[in-house]
């Protein structure tokens, strides 16, 4: 049996047809980073003590944007290592598009996006939120990064 060659639907869409759905599809704006920095404040909780998971507004995606790209870096944010202190990414959709729950008991670095959230276009102004679970943080540490989004049209 011979193999087969097929075409992606964009390699169709912008190659074959030349036919553009969105100026984002053949390159269009540059991405442009919107950041955020939080800084652990004390009664921050992560649900182990209490069953409740405390959330920070980080930063807004302006409708209609594409998201591209994400990128976090922590500091230790557990007592230690083995607290348990977990942090997600996400918006009142889905509490972990830009982020899987990440153990942050260590500092560390997150880059790129679980499924979810890459090309994600929200059709509203969308919050995005960091949720902890598990441990509750230590006061005084800081988490900081960046969603990167092509503007809508």
């Amino acid at each position: 049996m011979a193999a087969t060659t097929r075409d992606s639907t964009s390699y169709s869409l912008l190659d074959i047809a030349s036919y553009l759905q969105d100026a984002r599809d053949r390159g269009g704006p540059r991405a442009i980073p919107i950041p955020f920095i939080h800084t652990v404040v004390s009664g921050e909780i992560g649900g182990a003590s209490a069953g409740v998971q405390d959330l920070v507004n980080l930063c807004v995606i302006p409708a209609f944007a594409e998201v591209v790209g994400f990128f976090l870096t922590r500091e230790s944010l557990g007592a230690s290592a083995g607290a348990g202190v977990t942090l997600r990414v996400g918006d009142s959709s889905d509490d972990d598009r830009y982020m899987i729950a990440t153990d942050s008991d260590v500092a560390g670095d997150v880059e790129g996006l679980p499924v979810p959230g890459q090309r994600y276009r929200p059709v509203v102004d969308t919050i995005v939120k960091a949720k902890w679970s598990g441990a509750n943080p230590v006061v005084g540490k800081k988490f900081s990064g960046a969603v990167y989004v092509v503007p809508g049209t």
